[in-house]
């Protein structure tokens, strides 16, 4: 039986929660009355078909990329029927719950033990670049880039630490790390992945853009990650530039310059937390489908 008020839908929306009993990937659908549905599968993808609902929103494609849900679909299918479809990288299993109130939310959680399996036992360096009397790149307002690669770091170890890998800092604080001391911490604790997070620069401020640089055997994550971070970033890319200042270290290395920091716009966007986040968010995808491609589990 349809709902006697015509539902309408007014948002959907998604975060990644961290919970008791594990974390999970929601997707909440927000409505102006509880409507009836279908819920099935295509593939991975989830559909769910609202019935005798409309769409009060625009229609067409939201973007996540949470490391398990890539985008979501809504199309008006019909007078009386919404569509949504999640559209998921790996395969998850999902509950569906309703929460009455104004607005009435429909909740999809999905688990992530796909990612759960895909990072255990890995580890990943994180090397926030510059610090202590190396400032690194400036801002032609006023940041510098040893100060603004660090909440960058430290949401990327979050990240790592949810999907169930082990990550460590090269550094925690305003300190002076040498290189060789950064290099000798992966190696010690026997460290995947070894990625460096900077900022570039550039004498003329109207030069912006993402790049990252690899050593030989970083090759293969290098390009994962930039393709992520500038579908999060949605900045210009730069491309990829193989570095010499990871020889001897001996583990894949990647050096993310996420942004152009001597460029105007991007200095005010490093200003923003949630710039911050999905700088971070870009890496850990990146390193996701690296991951899902050279591992096995």
């Amino acid at each position: 039986m349809l709902s006697p008020k015509r539902s309408r839908i007014t948002n959907i929306w998604s975060k990644v929660s961290e919970e008791d009993t594990g974390v999970f990937s929601k997707v909440v659908i927000e409505s102006t009355e509880a409507f009836d549905y279908r819920a099935g599968r295509e593939g991975n993808n989830i559909v769910l078909e609202a019935r005798g609902t409309v769409a009060n929103m625009p229609e067409g494609l939201i973007g996540v990329n949470d490391g398990l849900v890539r985008e979501i679909s809504l199309v008006q299918k019909g007078p009386e029927i919404a569509l949504v479809v999640i559209c998921l990288d790996h395969p998850a299993g999902h509950e569906i719950e309703v929460t009455p109130g104004i607005p009435v939310r429909t909740v999809i959680t999905l688990e992530r033990s796909f990612l759960a399996g895909l990072f255990k036992g890995k580890k990943i360096a994180i090397d926030p670049g510059h610090g202590g009397n190396d400032w690194g790149g400036r801002g032609p307002v006023n940041l510098v880039e040893k100060n603004v690669v660090m909440p960058v770091a430290r949401n990327l170890r979050k990240l790592f630490e949810q999907a169930g890998a082990q990550a460590v800092l090269t550094r925690t604080s305003d300190e002076n790390v040498t290189r060789e001391k950064r290099f000798e911490i992966a190696r010690k604790w026997g460290a995947d992945l070894f990625i460096s997070i900077h900022t570039h620069s550039h004498r003329d401020c109207r030069v912006g853009g993402t790049a990252v640089l690899y050593s030989p055997e970083g090759l293969a994550a290098a390009d994962m990650i930039k393709e992520e971070v500038i579908k999060k970033l949605k900045l210009a890319d730069r491309g990829l530039r193989e570095s010499r200042d990871y020889e001897g270290l001996g583990i894949p290395a990647v050096e993310v310059e996420v942004v152009t920091i001597t460029n105007w716009v991007e200095e005010g966007l490093l200003r923003s937390p949630t710039v911050h986040k999905k700088a971070a968010e870009g890496i850990f995808n990146g390193v996701k489908n690296y991951f899902a491609r050279t591992s096995t589990f």
